[in-house]
C-alpha cells in the first residue's frame, strides 16, 4: 500500500510539473509566433518583396518547433509567405497557374481571418486578421481580372 501511495504522489507531481513546463512553453511558442509574424507583416506593409523573404525565413521551424500543435489558423505563417511571395511578383502566368495561385491565396486568406483571441499572446489574433488583409488586398489587385499573355 505504501508504494502504490508514494507511486501515485510521484506521478501527480511530475504531472504538475509537466503541466506548468507545458503552459511555459505554450506562452513562449506563441510569443515566438507572434514576433515572426509582426516581422512578416512589417515586411509585407513596405512591399518589398526582399523584405518580405528575408522576415519569411524560419517561418516553418517557428510553427513546427514549439512543442505544441499550433491551431490551423496560425499553421498558415509559411503558407503566407509563399501566397505573398508567390502574389508580388511580376510575371506572365498562364491561366491554369493563375486561377490555382488566386484559390490558395484566397484560401490562406480564409483561413487567417478565423483567428480566434489567444489567452497567451494578445498579439496574435490582430496579426492574423492583419496578414488576412494584406492577402484581401493581393486578391483584390492580382485575381480580381485576368492575366496578362504573351502574345
Amino acid at each position: 500500500m505504501k508504494k502504490h501511495f508514494l507511486f501515485v504522489s510521484g506521478w501527480l507531481v511530475a504531472a504538475s510539473l509537466t503541466g506548468s513546463a507545458l503552459a511555459a512553453d505554450k506562452a513562449t511558442g506563441w510569443k515566438n509566433w507572434a514576433d515572426h509574424a509582426e516581422r512578416i507583416s512589417a515586411a509585407a506593409d513596405t512591399g518589398d518583396l526582399g523584405a518580405v523573404s528575408q522576415a519569411c525565413q524560419g517561418s516553418t521551424s517557428t510553427i513546427i518547433s514549439q512543442g505544441f500543435q499550433f491551431p490551423y489558423w496560425a499553421q498558415m505563417l509559411p503558407q503566407f509567405c509563399n501566397v505573398y511571395k508567390a502574389e508580388s511578383r511580376k510575371r506572365l502566368v498562364t491561366m491554369k497557374s493563375w486561377r490555382a495561385e488566386c484559390k490558395s491565396l484566397r484560401s490562406r486568406m480564409s483561413s487567417l481571418s478565423k483567428a480566434e483571441p489567444v489567452a497567451e499572446e494578445p498579439r496574435a489574433e490582430p496579426l492574423a486578421k492583419h496578414m488576412a488583409a494584406t492577402l484581401q488586398a493581393l486578391d483584390v489587385r492580382e485575381c480580381s481580372h485576368k492575366p496578362e499573355r504573351e502574345r
